[in-house]
């Protein structure tokens, strides 16, 4: 989708940090914006902010935890602005537990947002890109959790791994539909994630954990803004990449995870072939 310029663009949990920041740059690039958030002053706080650089938005109030709310974030979108072109799939919370840690609240907690969020807006958007024909492109926000594995945070990777994977396998699946998609899987960036999910977390669920660093990653990049994150996003709808990454040091980290699985296929080679001796 080479050309943004009047087209229009939901993006959930855009009333702050990452969100907000691909809103900001979708709209400078000419989109007309749809911001959602659980947050109704947020959303209508960044959507005046929007109007006042001279985009058109519309700000909606969403749960993206219940798919009728999300349906109707859906069904206020067309009604305003008669299509939609992109779909950032960008709501989220923090989860830093452990397996052994965590409370059954914990799992439905960050699952519900996270992963169900994406899903319920894949549900409710995706039959409706089918239908309109045309070009189209949905952007799921992963993690950099999501591609390297850590050791302190089961729960939040388990989501981010998910969203990886649906994402690919998306891709492939609408390749000759003319609807693309990508995986944004950042690194550091600003946000207030930290402050959103402690407002959100219901009862049962624990207190945040302060993550203990990126584990096993030894040098660490100035967090970027989120608006520096939009500008590579809105590149790779132009370019209908699927994977956004956001820090090059952690190249290496990935190339280290895929030569761990290579060693497991070689492993499986010898064994195979002491097998057939």
């Amino acid at each position: 989708m080479q050309d943004l310029q009047g087209r229009v663009a939901v993006v959930t949990g855009a009333g702050s940090g990452i969100g907000r920041g691909i809103a900001t740059v979708l709209a400078a690039n000419g989109m007309n914006v749809v911001v959602a958030d659980i947050d109704a002053a947020s959303a209508e706080d960044a959507a005046t902010a929007l109007r006042a650089a001279g985009a058109e938005a519309l700000a909606v109030q969403a749960d993206v935890r219940k798919l009728d709310s999300v349906q109707t974030l859906a069904d206020a979108a067309y009604e305003r602005f008669g299509a939609v072109h992109v779909l950032c799939n960008n709501a989220g919370v923090m989860g830093w537990h452990h397996a052994s840690e965590a409370t059954h609240a914990d799992w439905e907690f960050v699952l519900s947002v996270n992963l169900w969020g994406v899903i319920h807006g894949v549900e409710a958007f995706l039959p409706r890109f089918l239908a309109q024909g045309g070009e189209a492109h949905i952007v799921n926000t992963a993690s950099i959790a999501g591609v390297i594995p850590s050791a302190v945070s089961a729960v939040y990777s388990t989501t981010k791994y998910a969203i990886v994977g649906l994402s690919e396998t998306m891709a492939n699946e609408l390749r000759e539909t003319g609807i693309g998609v990508s995986v944004l899987c950042p690194g550091a960036v600003t946000s207030n994630l930290a402050t959103t999910t402690e407002r959100e977390r219901p009862d049962g669920a624990r207190p945040r954990v302060e993550m203990p660093g990126r584990v096993g990653v030894a040098s660490y990049v100035e967090a970027l803004t989120p608006e520096a994150v939009g500008h590579m996003v809105a590149d790779a709808i132009r370019t209908n990449r699927v994977h956004i990454f956001t820090e090059p040091t952690l190249r290496a980290k990935i190339e280290e995870r895929f030569r761990g699985i290579l060693a497991d296929f070689d492993a499986l080679d010898a064994h195979l072939a002491g097998r057939a001796r």
